[in-house]
């Protein structure tokens, strides 16, 4: 990850076809629609998109962190090109976005997320950030 400079900065209406292009090639039939994702874009409390500098067509990923209830969050979408998958930047988003949500949102409790069981990686990466599995 170190050679190369990447960005963290707030998703616009411009990104919405590569959003959704990422959304499906990651998700396949699970994918949120283009117009659920448009929704996001306008009203969650943080949707970041992680770019190469000199590149800004060039999304590595994103994350989407919306308002659950007035005390708690929801990390309702996060991810990372398979492409780049394995090399730290899901790590970096994630620990990035949380320090920006501690920041701009410091009255809220908790963030929650759910996860597929079987998606060993993302638990195991959640589990770094000291996220707690209930079931």
């Amino acid at each position: 990850m170190n050679f190369m400079k990447i960005n963290i900065e707030s998703v616009s209406k411009k990104d919405l076809s590569s959003i959704y292009a990422l959304e499906k090639k990651v998700f396949k039939e699970n994918a949120f629609s283009k117009n659920l994702l448009k929704r996001l874009i306008r009203y969650s409390l943080l949707f970041l998109k992680l770019t190469i500098e000199k590149s800004h067509e060039q999304m590595l990923g994103f994350i989407i962190i919306l308002e659950d209830n007035n005390k708690r969050a929801n990390l309702a979408n996060f991810l990372i090109n398979p492409k780049y998958q394995g090399k730290g930047f899901g790590s970096y988003l994630l620990r990035k976005t949380l320090e920006i949500f501690k920041k701009e949102y410091p009255n809220y409790d908790k963030i929650i997320l759910n996860v597929q069981t079987k998606n060993n990686k993302a638990i195991n990466l959640y589990k770094k950030f000291d996220f707690k599995i209930k079931k």
